[in-house]
């Protein structure tokens, strides 16, 4: 490599960087708007019926990237039989979501059978979007994935633009359909921009199902255990309290919502590179981890602090309400804790040792839960829950960083889609010998290319 290339390297890889903390920043915003729309437009009842079910799609499409996303970005997702089970459990997903979300939703929120249409029409065509958006991911192709994320922004604020010339008050199930058009903008301009190497000749299988699934299950019950925590939460304060008090908590945790997006997008990122740095058999350095670690968590508290300040003083200008100071750092404290744990979280799942993160996960999720249903049924103010759910994640991001630092248990391989196709596609070849990145020493995600 001669050293006139290098500055373009670097510039190359400064921007694909950039372009994924951008890509986040536009998919936080996009949520953020339906929800800005949402907490301002509906009564606090019907808020809280939006929230729980806007949980519900965030804990589904959480299980789904664990299984197939993930999946398919450690795995070689082109190896014939390994692409068949994908795709055979993709389709399998999509269809029990779907129907779980319909039954949810009729159920619940009582809008009648379109309602509940609309919002399992939302679940299915999220997921599919997520779907295009971690190919992107894999490729490690983030401007692409910027340019996509854009798109799906433009169409949801016009669609949701459109609801005062369309409908005279909206409900929880309008602005669902205008977060579908979003979705649905997603997988038609992701579709666009890929290579048709990764979406022609899809054709499900069975034979590689169970020998994926031996990663694959682990991985979407660690990664669905926290917003699956969230939806119980949610569900436990709309029965133990009202519906009304769960749209109190979600107008507080709104403050902060930005950051959590911005926090799972860091984990995508760094799942990607530290992927692709175990493919190419580069040394392990907990240090990079752990530095991964307190700037995230410091970063955290720091935006939510500023956020969280802002928010109890422009909250009665935004919302037309006021929000509780107490409930909104107990979702920084909740979103720090977080935030510390998912580099070594991240690092233990490229090493294929996604049971190894479940443990502690559930461990976290089931006393943090326990620790806010008590309280509340105790009587304490609505504000204890967040609290309560950082205090059940501390032990987690404990133990994480011990097994990461250890270093005792060597990498094993399941030998699943693990062999690889004899000619691969000549552009997908190319692709991939220009995006593999390295992740050195130094600060995490900000490794030189080969």
């Amino acid at each position: 490599m001669t050293s006139s290339r290098v500055p373009g390297r670097i510039r190359g890889q400064l921007g694909d960087g950039v372009a994924g903390v951008l890509s986040q920043g536009v998919t936080a915003a996009t949520s953020l708007l339906a929800q800005l729309i949402a907490a301002v437009s509906l009564g606090l009842s019907q808020y809280g019926v939006f929230a729980v079910l806007l949980a519900m799609l965030v804990g589904v499409n959480a299980l789904y990237i664990g299984f197939v996303c993930d999946s398919f970005t450690v795995f070689d997702r082109h190896a014939p039989r390994c692409r068949a089970a994908l795709v055979c459990a993709a389709s399998l997903l999509i269809v029990l979501f779907t129907t779980a979300a319909a039954v949810l939703a009729l159920t619940f929120a009582g809008g009648g059978i379109r309602s509940a249409a609309l919002y399992a029409a939302l679940v299915g065509c999220k997921l599919v979007a997520e779907t295009v958006r971690r190919l992107f991911v894999a490729r490690v192709a983030f401007r692409a994935l910027l340019f996509n994320d854009v798109c799906c922004l433009v169409v949801t604020a016009l669609a949701l633009a459109s609801l005062p010339t369309v409908v005279w008050s909206p409900t929880p199930a309008v602005l669902f359909g205008s977060m579908c058009c979003g979705a649905l903008a997603t997988v038609l301009v992701g579709l666009w921009q890929l290579p048709a190497v990764e979406w022609r000749g899809l054709r499900p299988g069975w034979t590689e199902l169970p020998r994926l699934a031996e990663f694959a299950v682990w991985r979407a019950l660690q990664s669905g255990l926290r917003p699956l925590t969230l939806l119980a939460a949610r569900l436990v304060v709309a029965n133990v309290v009202s519906t009304a008090a769960v749209g109190v908590l979600e107008l507080a945790r709104l403050v902060v919502a930005p950051l959590q997006v911005v926090i799972n997008g860091s984990g995508s990122l760094l799942l990607g590179k530290l992927a692709a740095r175990e493919r190419g058999g580069d040394r392990r350095d907990p240090r990079s981890i752990g530095r991964a670690a307190w700037s995230l968590a410091a970063g955290t508290v720091l935006g939510g602090l500023l956020s969280a300040t802002a928010a109890v003083l422009l909250a009665p200008l935004v919302f037309g309400r006021t929000v509780d100071a107490a409930t909104v750092f107990g979702w920084v404290a909740y979103l720090a804790v977080w935030a510390a744990g998912l580099p070594y979280a991240t690092e233990l799942v490229t090493r294929r040792r996604a049971r190894a993160v479940f443990v502690p996960r559930l461990a976290d999720s089931l006393v943090g839960l326990a620790l806010a249903t008590s309280a509340l049924l105790l009587g304490a103010p609505v504000a204890a829950l967040p609290w309560s759910l950082a205090l059940g994640g501390v032990y987690a991001v404990y133990r994480l960083r011990v097994l990461v630092e250890s270093g005792s248990e060597s990498t094993v391989s399941s030998g699943v889609c693990d062999e690889r196709q004899e000619t691969a596609p000549a552009e997908e070849a190319e692709s991939h010998s220009r995006r593999t990145p390295h992740l050195p020493g130094g600060a995490p995600g900000s490794g030189e290319r080969k």
